[in-house]
């Protein structure tokens, strides 16, 4: 079984026999078409600076999503969210790293966290009200696919977040398409938009599930699930061995 990181990062034949457009030109276009956060009192929210006395930049990332998160379920605000966040943040980094615990964040760190959740609570602020947010959404493994976790969905969207200071790559793009093949192929849900949005540079993209995979595939999104599913479902030999 394999990762869907592993599935994204590597496997290069596998993603251009299925996706033969899913290409440097393709990945520019997106990276155009991004939108910025806007902000409640509609004012447009600014990246967020990487801090010099920010050494854990994984940390900031994961404790501002965490606080996002508790944010989003308790209502409260930002300032109120931090305690029970940064017990899960350091838990996952510990996990992450091999480590039974790690130091708690600085107050650089949590400044930069703080600022980071203000472009999350402006993003949340564009989500529909009747739309209810669930966060950590496990989708179901197939054939060598483990089970995975995406970042957080609504009934018709999946959305990834990427905190990272740069544009949006092809690995990203890939991470999403194992999420949503894996997701509708099972009929586990039935996500009709997809959005990545990066907190970091305060921007977002998104699109039609069905209009991404028909571009980058070249055929209906039926018969694309359908021939990604069959070729993950192929154990007896490796995945890049196929092509």
């Amino acid at each position: 079984m394999i990762s869907e990181k592993q599935l994204a990062e590597s496997f290069d034949s596998f993603w251009q026999q299925h996706f033969p457009l899913l290409n440097p030109t393709f990945i520019r276009q997106i990276n155009l078409e991004k939108q910025r956060v806007v902000a409640r009192d509609s004012r447009p929210m600014l990246p967020v600076p990487m801090g010099k006395e920010v050494d854990r930049f994984d940390l900031v990332a994961e404790l501002a999503f965490e606080a996002a998160r508790e944010g989003y379920r308790t209502k409260r605000s930002l300032s109120g969210n931090f305690k029970e966040a940064s017990a899960r943040a350091m838990a996952k980094i510990a996990k992450f790293t091999g480590v039974s615990e790690i130091p708690p964040p600085s107050s650089a760190e949590t400044a930069e966290a703080k600022a980071l959740d203000e472009v999350y609570d402006a993003f949340f602020s564009s989500i529909p009200a009747n739309e209810t947010v669930t966060f950590g959404p496990r989708i179901k493994g197939t054939g060598i696919l483990d089970e995975m976790e995406a970042d957080f969905c609504t009934s018709t969207t999946l959305f990834e977040v990427k905190a990272v200071n740069r544009n949006l790559q092809s690995n990203d793009l890939r991470q999403v398409l194992c999420y949503l093949f894996a997701a509708l192929g099972s009929h586990q849900y039935s996500w009709t938009d997809y959005c990545i949005f990066n907190p970091r540079l305060a921007v977002f993209t998104t699109g039609k599930v069905d209009t991404l995979l028909s571009y980058i595939s070249g055929r209906n999104s039926y018969d694309c699930i359908s021939d990604v599913l069959d070729a993950l479902m192929e154990r007896e030999q490796p995945l890049e061995s196929r092509f």
